[in-house]
């Protein structure tokens, strides 16, 4: 079959969306959501390729440009991989392949050093290099029972916001506040718009809180939404669902939960993409209370510059030097073998070395990167090769990082 692949131009972003939505079983954007400027700056400010067909696009994949924390507390440059999509009518022809494959190497060739994605499908992206190095959990409480923080929380008071102050300040504040872990990353404005879209308008019930310290600096804030059960015979309480929670540091996070579970009215409070060691379980009266409903993959990531990567994050007391070998089919600068110890890492053989400590795949070493995912969990799994006894608890010692990673942000 023959397509173009191309950068798609500003005149064909409204066709290449729903082409993408089509994709995805989805129905095309209104005119009303399509002229939303949140939506038109994420356009504007991603890398867009599309194929064609003629005169008819058929597949597109994009990446929004993005800054993410890594252990140490650098911000490296991420592809944040979005809109990944093909027709129903066009799959299995090397589409989404040319397309990612494209995307990836431009990105790469501009010096982004990782890139990260949420996958709609499990089973596609592990071709490409990804693996999975974050996961969340969507949570609820049942307040019935009148659960409370228990845990000490930080001094201060809490505000909340108008519509007109909303945007402004939570730009500002999240700026300070929002890399906490980790894996998170940074927002342009548009993606502070999408992600607020609730509380900038009239119609939902919807609040912003920030929580401000005794010396009148804010640091920290959450953003949730309260709905009410319609159903014959239910419960009149609301149920309130959280969809921003960042802070400084734990003891504001759990002063914000605390604001938050002790509403008036409310019967139960959920909320998503809460990381695995979500220090509010633990602060609770009880915490059976705290159910866990479902566990997600949260965000994916490909490392593009093995050596920046690498080079750019910190590692922890560990002896001796572990050895790794990683091969990349696809960007031959990335195969080789690092050793790596608590002062860094380093290049020591631009192939992948059989007698190295550790041998693994663009996407085991993409997989431990973040310190979340575990070298013996990839041992186990076969992804990761081990060539010397105890280098692969040796590499979980270098590699680890806590508070485990996790974005926080859908994109």
């Amino acid at each position: 079959m023959t397509f173009e692949l191309r950068t798609t131009a500003p005149h064909e972003y409204r066709a290449v969306a729903d082409v993408f939505r089509s994709a995805l079983l989805m129905g095309p954007a209104t005119d009303e959501d399509s002229a939303r400027p949140a939506v038109q700056a994420s356009w504007a400010n991603s890398r867009s390729i599309s194929a064609w067909e003629g005169d008819r696009c058929i597949g597109h994949a994009a990446a929004f440009p993005f800054l993410c924390a890594v252990p140490g507390g650098q911000r490296l440059p991420m592809a944040g991989v979005t809109r990944v999509g093909v027709l129903q009518t066009h799959r299995r022809r090397g589409v989404l392949t040319a397309a990612m494959r494209r995307l990836l190497r431009d990105a790469a060739d501009e010096g982004t050093v990782l890139a990260g994605l949420r996958a709609s499908e499990t089973s596609i992206y592990g071709r490409f290099g990804f693996a999975v190095a974050a996961e969340t959990y969507d949570v609820e409480i049942d307040l019935r029972g009148r659960n409370r923080v228990v845990a000490p929380v930080a001094a201060g008071t809490f505000r909340q916001l108008t519509r007109d102050e909303t945007l402004a300040t939570i730009v500002a504040l999240h700026e300070r506040v929002g890399f906490d872990r980790v894996g998170t990353i940074d927002r342009a404005e548009w993606l502070h718009q999408y992600r607020l879209a609730d509380a900038l308008v009239a119609g939902k019930a919807s609040y912003v809180v920030v929580h401000t310290a005794p010396d009148g600096i804010d640091d920290g804030y959450t953003m949730f939404i309260v709905n009410w059960p319609h159903e014959f015979g239910g419960h009149p309480g609301g149920s309130c669902e959280v969809t921003e929670m960042w802070a400084c540091d734990p003891a504001v996070e759990l002063a914000l939960w605390q604001y938050v579970l002790d509403l008036d009215l409310v019967d139960r409070v959920r909320a998503e993409q809460r990381p695995p060691d979500d220090p509010l379980r633990m602060a609770l009266a009880d915490q059976r209370g705290y159910i866990s409903k479902g566990r997600f993959d949260e965000q994916w990531v490909r490392l593009l510059h093995v050596d920046a990567a690498l080079g750019a994050r910190s590692y922890n007391p560990a002896r001796p030097a572990v050895t790794v070998a990683v091969s990349d089919p696809l960007f031959d600068r990335n195969t080789g073998t690092w050793r790596i110890t608590a002062d860094g890492a380093e290049r020591v053989s631009v192939a992948a070395d059989t007698a190295a400590d550790l041998t693994t795949t663009i996407n085991g070493i993409s997989a431990a990167y973040l310190g979340g995912t575990s070298w013996h969990e990839l041992w186990a799994a076969g992804v990761v090769q081990q060539g010397r006894l105890g280098a692969v608890a040796e590499a979980d010692v270098l590699f680890a990082s806590r508070p485990l990673p996790r974005c926080g942000t859908f994109y």
